[in-house]
């Protein structure tokens, strides 16, 4: 929930060797790994928790030997296993990536490229902005390889796409579902830990089950992702900053909305929490949860103290747990072209998109773009011709 007296769990994934708490030194380069990014990860893991030191059966010697440019394996080291399990949190980032099949992500799988394809690197700088930290090295689009108005102009169908760009990000069409090999947590209720492991339920496509340690999880697979607009700022919560005690704190929104020129309809994943709060000061606790922390002795009261201390935030010793939600922005298993969104998969009354939520009137197919005028209401009957009578139903 907070690296504050959690850091050893958390620095096998943050870099930097002996990170245990605020007076790591981040301007030593001693401290640098620079193994975890370019050893053979097969030789070479931080997976144990050793403060940010490798596993204790690592042979240092054939791990400095198999040096390399990053392969996909090295960055999944860390990013697939973000939240302690294989895809836990982005849901579109699992090892299945290792060696993808074309339909479960068509730049890895189809082409068999490397991360820094799209995340170019320069001087150890690697682009790409988070969506749950204000962290930035340079933004990644898809634009950055394909042309903004990408479909065949010729095409009076396929033109329309290209005005579908003005609004819509192109993950939006292209990633109609993820966590497509491996389930993503939708749900993560701490107030049920401490109970025995239990599973509750479990289908084709949803498990639930109890965590002694994490509480209630539901894990989805398949999953259709959530709509809402982006100019590619997020808020943030920040430690310390007030929660709604009533009703549900989002963690880090997305900044834009249908007036905004600069935002698109981009689609997420969204993960809802429950997590403890200080119910007098109404903020979120940090707890420490590794160590002699809450994984322990499973008592969320010392656990609050604990976590408290080392985040400088006062405790008043009154817990009460709050609902949160978290957006994880989708970018990767993108699907085959054939596979991706097509017209009446949005434009229907059950379809992909509630176009009311994200402020429109209605379907804009029937009622105009968000900086159009309207015009006269789309003919579905005709299936997918129907979209060709019309031009820019969707607006810029």
């Amino acid at each position: 929930m907070n690296i504050a007296s959690n850091e050893c769990s958390c620095t096998k994934c943050h870099a930097g060797y002996g990170w245990t708490d605020d007076s790591f030194n981040f301007s030593d380069p001693g401290s640098v790994d620079c193994l975890i990014c370019h050893a053979d990860p097969a030789l070479y893991s931080k997976r144990n928790n050793r403060c940010g030191y490798p596993d204790k059966d690592v042979d240092l010697a054939a791990a400095a030997r198999s040096v390399d440019l990053p392969g996909r394996s090295n960055c999944g080291a860390c990013h697939w296993y973000g939240g302690g399990g294989n895809n836990v949190k982005h849901g579109d980032m699992g090892n299945a990536l290792a060696s993808p099949e074309p339909a479960l992500d068509v730049h890895m799988g189809g082409l068999d490229f490397a991360c820094q394809e799209c995340h170019v690197t320069d001087r150890h700088r690697i682009s790409g902005s988070s969506t749950t930290s204000s962290v930035s090295e340079g933004v990644v689009a898809c634009t950055d390889c394909h042309d903004p108005r990408p479909h065949d102009a010729a095409s009076p169908l396929l033109d329309q796409l290209n005005d579908h760009c003005d609004a819509v990000a192109c993950q939006t069409c292209h990633i109609p579902q993820f966590a497509k090999a491996d389930a993503t947590v939708t749900l993560w209720d701490w107030s049920k830990s401490g109970d025995q492991d239990k599973l509750l339920s479990k289908t084709e496509n949803r498990e639930a089950y109890l965590s002694r340690e994490k509480g209630l999880l539901v894990k989805e697979k398949n999953v259709r992702p959530f709509y809402d607009w982006y100019n590619g700022k997020h808020h943030r919560y920040l430690k310390g900053d007030p929660v709604k005690p009533d009703t549900v704190t989002c963690m880090n929104p997305p900044d834009g909305d249908i007036h905004d020129p600069a935002a698109r309809i981009t689609p997420y994943k969204t993960i809802y929490g429950v997590q403890p709060a200080d119910a007098l000061y109404k903020y979120l606790i940090v707890p420490m949860l590794f160590g002699d922390g809450y994984f322990r002795h499973f008592n969320w009261l010392r656990s609050a103290e604990q976590g408290m201390t080392a985040a400088g935030l006062k405790f008043s010793g009154d817990i009460r747990f709050v609902g949160t939600c978290m957006r994880w922005r989708v970018n990767h298993e993108v699907a085959p072209a054939k596979d991706a969104l097509s017209c009446l998969d949005c434009h229907r009354p059950d379809g992909a998109m509630d176009f009311t939520a994200l402020g429109y009137k209605g379907d804009p197919a029937a009622t105009g773009g968000r900086f159009a005028a309207p015009h006269a209401e789309a003919d579905f009957s005709g299936g997918h011709r129907a979209f060709s009578a019309g031009k820019n139903f969707m607006g810029p």
